[in-house]
Order: C-alpha cells, then structure tokens, then sequence
C-alpha cells in the first residue's frame, strides 16, 4: 500500500516538474526567437532604408538619362546580406548579390513580393536535397520629395540563426530530461521520506487494532457463556423483558464476536502474519458444503439457492480461506435479496484457458450504484448502514474476501446495476 502511495506521489511529482519544466522551455525558446526576429527586423529595415538614400544619385541619373552609368559594377559581399535596386520599369540597376545557389529563388521572391513598404518579412527557400534557407528581406520605395525613382530591395541569410535555435532547442530538451531523472529520483527519495511517519502512525494503529482485537476475544467469549448460563438455568425466574434484554444481549456479543474476529484477520493480513497454506481440493465439495449451510436461512427468506458448475474441479488454494470466502460472499448476497429472489453460486474453468477458475456469485437483489462498486471492498464501507445493521454487515466482509483472492494471485470484481441486482465475479489461478 505504501509503495503505491509513493509511486503515485513521485509520479505528480514528475508530472508537475514536467509541465513546468514544457513551460519553461517553451516560453524561453519562444522568448529567445522573438528577440531575435525582432531585432534582425530592425537591422534589416535600417539597412533598407540606408540602402535607398544611396540610390536616390544613381536612380535620379538613370532616369534623366535613361541609361545606365557607364563604369557601374555588381558590389561584391559575402553573400550574406545584399541588395537590388530597380528603377520604375523594373531593371535592375544595382546589387550586391547573395550565394549563388540561392539568387535564383530570391530573385523570384522579389519578383512576386507583396510585402509593405518597408517592412522586413521573414521568407524561407527551399533548395534541392530537402534543405531550407532563411532569409529577412524588405523594399523599400526610393523617393526624391515626392517623386518616385524606384525600388530598393535588401535581405539577410539568417540561417545560421536557426541552426543555432535548433541546437539551443536541442540542449534545452535535453537538459530538461536529464534534470526530469534527477527530479523523479530526488522526489522519489522525498516521497518516502514524506511517508515514514504516515507508516509509523499506521504500523501502531494496526499494531492497537491486533493487539485489541485480541484481548477483547476472551472477555467476549467469556460474557457469551455467562448470558448462555443465566438464560439456561432452571432456577432462575425471569419475566418475558429480562429473557428478551437476554437474548439481546447474547445478540450482540455475537456480532462484537464476529466484528473482533473479522478486524484480527484483517489485522493479521497487513502484518503478513497470516499464513496461506495450499492444498489440492476440488472446489465444489467446499461450494456445494457453504451453499448446503446457507439453505435454511434461505428457505426461510423464501429465496432460491442455488449451485450451477462442473464437478471434479481442483484447485491449489488455502481450503479454510477459499471456503470463508465463499460464505463472505453468499451472505452478502443473501442479505440484499429480496423474498422470493434468487442467488446463483458457479464455480467453472474459464473458457479457453486450463489454469484459471471463475467462481460467480449472481442475485438478483437492490444492486449497487456504479460510484459505490469499488468502494464496497473498502473496510467498514456499507451502502445501505441502517440495512446493513438489521442485517448484521459490519463493511469488512468484503475487506476480507478481496484479502484472500488477492492473496491467492486473483482478482474480484463486481457487476451491476441498480434493481437488476449484483454479480460478483473472482478469478482465481487453479
């Protein structure tokens, strides 16, 4: 129980630390690229705007003359930011180029550009074998007053930014997971350590609840023999009040009894003090025993009882245990069915497989509400507590019964639905 706890408790921890740890690598990257869009935004637009003042001379003589400057050359750069300027027919008159493997396409770009008028846009080019080229390019009209001489168009390979993005992204990743380990590990070790008193605290309640339980069996039993001595000696004269007080009496030391005995089993069972000792045994000597010990009550709540299975059927269990079970499980159907119900108990070998036994206990009682179906195996849970009570459920039998299944490498489950009635359904290795 306890190691599940921790389990769950290490993994909201590491669920916590890797939302916040998303956030954070998400909001930094996503910080980191907005700066640096925005700043390569604001060089580029700068450069474009330098770039057209030195035009106006060169475009302002194109235009009066209506040639070219003799002596005007291509500019030569690294290729990584360059220029074109055109004049109002559109020829080119001015540049400095880029990479030669990617004119082509930036030429196209600028061909097609829809972009505002001096306002730097981020454009991605893809080149042969899959790869991609970044580029910041802007235009920007070249103006003498309030006459037009053409169009300035500036860019930037930005790549290199990106490949460092990528890496940064990368490292970040990795980080964040190496850091998510140390983090799982050291909440692993807090959360054991959070637990150690919640352990203590639960080791001396059960260690009261075995020790009380224990104590209590010999006053309980000896009250019992001694209402059973006064309400059977002869000599006593009782009025009808006292016998009843009597027998109300012995009633519920019964179920004191009962209560004591069904805690030091459960008692036993968290300490690992109780021992599981298996047996070869056809399990329907022990169905067909536990249904014949049942039948008069049922006969006389006008219920049908009922064994449906196959004889011969052997099984490797704790016979004391598997049978208690049986009678946890009977009882408790028999309790919520009504009169002239009926309550099924089948023992058979799972279809398709040789070493797996069902044991169904089916009625067709009040039936469970859907929210309460995994808390009736809780300890001292009960549905209806004021039934329950006249009924003589103390919540643990079904505590019990999950104890034991469990204990023999099975499961128990249950199936229902409200006025249709319960079906509690146990898988156990044969």
């Amino acid at each position: 129980m306890f190691a599940k706890i921790r389990n769950h408790l290490t993994m909201v921890y590491s669920a916590v630390m890797v939302c916040f740890l998303i956030s954070f690598v998400v909001s930094s990257y996503t910080g980191l690229v907005w700066v640096l869009y925005r700043e390569e935004q604001k060089d580029i637009e700068a450069f474009a705007k330098e770039e057209a003042r030195e035009h106006i001379t060169l475009l302002r003589q194109i235009q009066l003359s209506g040639n070219l400057p003799l002596g005007e050359d291509d500019e030569q750069n690294d290729g990584k930011l360059f220029h074109y300027a055109f004049d109002l027919k559109g020829q080119q008159v001015s540049s400095s180029e880029p990479a030669r493997e990617v004119r082509a396409l930036v030429l196209d770009n600028i061909r097609s550009w829809q972009g505002a008028d001096g306002e730097a846009i981020l454009t991605k080019l893809h080149l042969p074998g899959d790869r991609k080229k970044y580029f910041m390019l802007c235009s920007v009209k070249v103006y003498e007053g309030e006459k037009a001489l053409g169009t300035v168009f500036v860019g930037k390979d930005i790549t290199s930014y990106y490949v460092m993005l990528k890496r940064l992204l990368l490292v970040l990743s990795l980080g964040c997971l190496l850091f998510l380990v140390i983090a799982a590990f050291a909440g692993h070790l807090l959360a054991g350590r959070a637990i150690v008193p919640i352990k203590n605290s639960f080791a001396r309640q059960r260690e009261f609840v075995a020790d009380a339980s224990h104590e209590l069996r010999t006053p309980l039993s000896v009250m019992l023999t001694s209402v059973e001595a006064i309400r059977t000696d002869d000599e006593n004269r009782f009025s009808p009040f006292s016998v009843q007080v009597l027998d109300d009496m012995k009633g519920e030391i019964k179920r004191m009894t009962k209560i004591v005995s069904d805690l030091l089993t459960l008692a036993r069972a968290d300490a690992g003090a109780t021992a599981i000792i298996k047996e070869r045994f056809d399990i329907n000597m022990i169905a067909e025993k536990v249904i014949r010990s049942f039948q008069p009550i049922a006969i006389e709540k006008g219920i049908k009882l009922e064994l449906a299975g196959t004889s011969n059927l052997f099984i490797q269990a704790d016979k004391e245990r598997i049978s208690q079970m049986l009678l946890i499980l009977i009882d408790n159907a028999l309790k919520f069915v009504q009169h002239e119900g009926e309550v099924i108990l089948t023992v058979k070998q799972l279809a398709g497989s040789k070493g797996t036994i069902n044991i169904i206990v089916q009625d067709n009682g009040i039936g469970i509400l859907p929210q309460e179906q995994q808390l009736i195996f809780e300890r001292f849970y009960r549905i209806d507590k004021v039934r329950s009570r006249e009924a003589g459920g103390t919540g643990l039998g079904l505590s019990i019964a999950k104890w034991i299944v469990e204990a023999h490498g099975g499961t128990i489950r249950v199936e229902s639905a409200i006025g249709v009635g319960s079906t509690f359904i146990v898988t156990l290795p044969s």
